[in-house]
């Protein structure tokens, strides 16, 4: 028998754009619902709800940067509340600035930490 996603609860980070919104509406289309995370298009996010409750299920939006922890804890927290529960976490965020290979100095200290903290780390403590 098939593993049956019909009412499960699913988180994707980065939900709201690209391979994220695709992976929300796929989720939707076998009865899973959804919550959508983004970082800073609110707009995007609400489309990609529409398109996930029209398999008739439910479907929210939650803000906050994956790369953070304390977004994180916030972020299941807030799903586990308006979906009910929470079965799976789609860790689809990601993040990158492309730069010259010989001018690596180009990237800020900043750009080079959140690299791997959101990519590689992403907490749910």
């Amino acid at each position: 028998m098939p593993y049956s996603l019909k009412n499960r609860c699913v988180l994707v980070t980065g939900g709201s754009r690209g391979l994220g919104a695709v992976i929300c509406e796929k989720f939707a289309e076998q009865g899973a619902h959804v919550m959508v995370n983004y970082v800073a298009n609110k707009t995007r996010a609400i489309d990609v709800v529409r398109k996930v409750e029209a398999h008739g299920v439910k479907a929210f939006v939650t803000q906050g940067d994956a790369g953070r922890p304390e977004d994180n804890v916030r972020i299941v927290k807030e799903t586990i509340k308006k979906l009910g529960g929470l079965d799976i976490i789609v860790a689809n965020a990601g993040w990158t600035r492309f730069s010259d290979f010989k001018d690596l100095n180009a990237l800020t200290m900043e750009e080079w930490n959140k690299v791997p903290s959101l990519n590689l780390c992403c907490s749910y403590s």
